[in-house]
Order: C-alpha cells, then sequence, then structure tokens
C-alpha cells in the first residue's frame, strides 16, 4: 500500500462526466502535463481504468488503486521516472469522410461491422480489439462508435493497425481499421 501525502494530492472525480457520455481523457492528460514530480494524482472512477494506467506507465507513473465502496475506483499515479517525455498523447485523428469512403470503398465487401455506441467505457476499447483478433486477413473492422476513442490509438499503432474515421454528428463517429500494410 503506497503512503498518499495528502497535501501533493490533486483529485479528478470523473464519474459525472462519464454518466453524461464525456470522455474524461483531455482532462485527465491536461492534470497530468501540469503535475510536478512530488504530486500525486487520483482518479474517481466506476472502473479501473487499464489503458489509463497502461498510458502513464509508459510515461513514467506507478499506479495503484483502492475500492472504497462497491463501484467506486480510486486510481492513483505517481511520477517514478521522471526522464520519461511526457508526449503529446492526443494523437488526433481528424475525421475526413473523403479518406474514409476511399478506404472503406478499397476493402469492398471485406469489412465487419461492430457497433459499440451502446457500451459504457472502457467495454468499446475491449470489444474492438476483440473483434480485431479475429478478423481475417486483408479484411477491416467498420465501428459505429459515440466519440473519438483516444487511448485506443496507441493500442492499435503498438499492433500495427491504421485507423480512418468519418464524424457523422457528436455523438456519432465511424472508424475504419486495417492492418497496416508494411512495405
Amino acid at each position: 500500500m503506497n503512503e498518499i501525502n495528502h497535501a501533493n494530492l490533486i483529485t479528478l472525480d470523473v464519474r459525472a462526466g462519464l454518466k453524461q457520455g464525456i470522455d474524461p481523457f483531455t482532462e485527465i492528460m491536461a492534470a497530468v502535463k501540469q503535475m510536478s514530480d512530488d504530486k500525486t494524482l487520483q482518479i474517481i472512477n466506476t472502473f479501473e481504468p487499464i489503458p489509463l494506467i497502461n498510458k502513464l506507465k509508459t510515461m513514467g507513473y506507478e499506479s495503484w488503486t483502492e475500492r472504497p465502496e462497491p463501484g467506486v475506483i480510486h486510481t492513483y499515479y505517481k511520477k517514478v521516472q521522471s526522464n520519461v517525455q511526457v508526449e503529446d498523447v492526443s494523437e488526433n485523428l481528424t475525421p475526413n469522410e473523403q479518406d474514409f469512403q476511399q478506404q472503406l470503398e478499397s476493402f469492398c465487401n471485406k469489412t465487419q461491422t461492430l457497433d459499440v455506441r451502446h457500451l459504457e467505457m472502457p467495454e468499446p476499447m475491449v470489444e474492438i480489439l476483440k473483434a480485431l483478433e479475429s478478423l481475417p486477413e486483408n479484411h477491416a473492422l467498420f465501428v459505429d462508435h459515440k466519440k473519438m476513442p483516444q487511448f485506443l490509438f496507441p493500442e492499435l499503432k503498438d499492433r500495427n493497425y491504421s485507423i480512418v474515421a468519418n464524424e457523422i454528428d457528436s455523438n456519432h463517429i465511424q472508424l475504419l481499421i486495417y492492418k497496416s500494410t508494411s512495405s
């Protein structure tokens, strides 16, 4: 169990935003960028944010979780490697309908469809990665999502996938995910 210095604790309760469908990623990353090495970030959530834990680990943070009551998870992040460069992890993917349509057409009928709009975080990412594991070679995964899945981008990059997006409206994004061709 890690000791928490409450004077150096920065707390973000993201439950209300998540309930409204607001992804807390930008707010969390802004807090991380502003944190000095002696601070500890506490995220209050309804699930253990494994993608965030993994991302911040690559940025030199250790983490631990506590479950003070059923359905409430506190995840703490403390910098342990100060020489790790904090990269811009937003990896903004700009929706582009023309690129999206061209890529979609290039796969003809070689697509599988997945709608994750009804799922609560982190289930959309889990379902997308699971679907990619069984995706046939030279096929693409067509995903209907309710927002840009920021934590998914580094995972896809690590697994050699490319992604194009098409924004239908503020609550509906189409994603086309396919294996990057290596030359």
